[in-house]
């Protein structure tokens, strides 16, 4: 039987593509890599339109949804029903995420001091512009050397 080694990629729901590459760029220090059928024949025929961001070695979709999405109430930044994106940072570069929410005047929650003996020391909650809940975290089972995201 094979064995899944990773994910290679996902997708997030946004309402404002250009508005969620600005928002992920100055948070995450992502990549925009391509922007997929942003012709309008292509949308009504129903493709997929959206925009590919890389955050450290992983490969996101931001894509417009076919519908209204449904999202927890605005209070809750912490999420419902699981519904929650995690993103690993260094303990080290752990502020600089805290301080660029600061900078972008976000409501966030945190940082949250996690079980001294469990795998997560801190993380913070907030939003995205629209509305995907997100969590950054600094592991303490991860050794700060190891590959994370470049938040400098």
């Amino acid at each position: 039987m094979a064995q899944v080694e990773s994910i290679s990629h996902s997708g997030i729901n946004v309402i404002d593509l250009k508005e969620a590459e600005d928002f992920y760029a100055d948070i995450f220090g992502a990549e925009i890599t391509n922007r997929v059928n942003f012709n309008t024949d292509d949308a009504k025929r129903g493709r997929s339109v959206h925009t590919s961001v890389h955050v450290g070695d992983w490969l996101f979709a931001t894509v417009l949804p076919k519908a209204e999405m449904p999202m927890p109430a605005a209070e809750q930044l912490r999420g419902t029903n699981g519904f929650r994106h995690g993103f690993r940072v260094s303990r080290e570069q752990f502020p600089a995420i805290v301080q660029r929410l600061r900078d972008r005047g976000m409501a966030f929650e945190g940082p949250v001091q996690h079980p001294e003996h469990g795998p997560l020391g801190e993380s913070v909650y907030f939003k995205d512009p629209g509305g995907n809940f997100l969590e950054v975290c600094w592991r303490r089972d991860v050794v700060s050397s190891a590959v994370s995201m470049d938040v400098g």
